[in-house]
């Protein structure tokens, strides 16, 4: 019998995910911007060309792109590419957005930045998928160029991850029933869309699966895929502090 393949990308959130993000007040791209700004600054790297994995809807590829930097953004979701699209075509901004697998994704040349954010990397659940994803981008950044992700931590999972939680827009809503199992180190959430389809609404779902990766596992991961410089600190992307921090921020060197 053959395996049915895990699922790859989001394809019952797309059409929503903005405005999903933008119901919580700020969405994460706009928390995180001024950190990756700072990062880049603490590099003194000035804008070059870069691919942003996993890019959803593109609304980091767009705020880079218009900070200087020649995008590409990649996904492995159709829909969340087509909702990428239709942002940069709004905004008059030329970003390649491609529909790609992060674990084999291929590009021509070399960037000098890949950045791969909102824990898209623990969507990869098996160590040696996030070894792939690794490869993958170091043969796509050029010999000391940089690539600076986030990883959901496990105090994230174990705080965040349990119980039911809905959120309600005008014309959508998203809920979710999340859970974590501490043995496995893997998170769930099923995903329920309501959103507005002609003079009705439709109902749609899909399961995201996660898995926390220790640092050790990371850096040794990193160190085998050639990259060198390693470093990583515990942050709180929130305006809460007593979530603490909730994932962790890499920032590494390929060799």
């Amino acid at each position: 019998m053959t395996r049915r393949p895990e699922p790859v990308g989001y394809w019952a959130l797309p059409p929503v995910y903005d405005r999903w993000q933008r119901s919580y007040g700020n969405d994460y791209t706009t928390l995180i911007f001024p950190q990756l700004r700072a990062t880049l600054r603490s590099l003194s790297l000035p804008p070059g060309s870069m691919i942003d994995l996993a890019c959803g809807t593109g609304s980091l590829a767009l705020l880079m792109a218009r900070a200087g930097w020649s995008v590409a953004g990649i996904d492995a979701s159709p829909g969340m590419i087509t909702e990428a699209q239709r942002k940069a075509r709004r905004e008059r901004l030329r970003i390649n957005f491609s529909c790609q697998d992060m674990r084999s994704f291929t590009i021509d040349g070399e960037v000098d930045l890949v950045t791969c954010m909102f824990d898209s990397l623990n969507h990869l659940l098996s160590l040696q998928d996030l070894r792939r994803a690794f490869r993958a981008v170091r043969r796509s950044i050029r010999t000391g160029g940089y690539f600076i992700f986030d990883l959901n931590n496990e105090r994230c999972y174990k705080r965040h991850w349990h119980g039911s939680s809905a959120m309600h827009g005008d014309d959508f809503s998203v809920v979710l029933e999340s859970s974590y199992d501490r043995s496995k180190k893997l998170g769930s959430i099923e995903v329920t869309v309501f959103d507005r389809a002609g003079s009705g609404f439709r109902r749609r779902r899909e399961v995201v699966r996660e898995r926390y990766y220790p640092r050790t596992l990371v850096r040794e991961a990193l160190q085998t895929s050639g990259f060198s410089s390693i470093r990583a600190r515990e942050f709180n992307f929130t305006p809460h502090p007593e979530f603490g921090p909730l994932k962790s921020w890499w920032v590494v060197q390929a060799k």
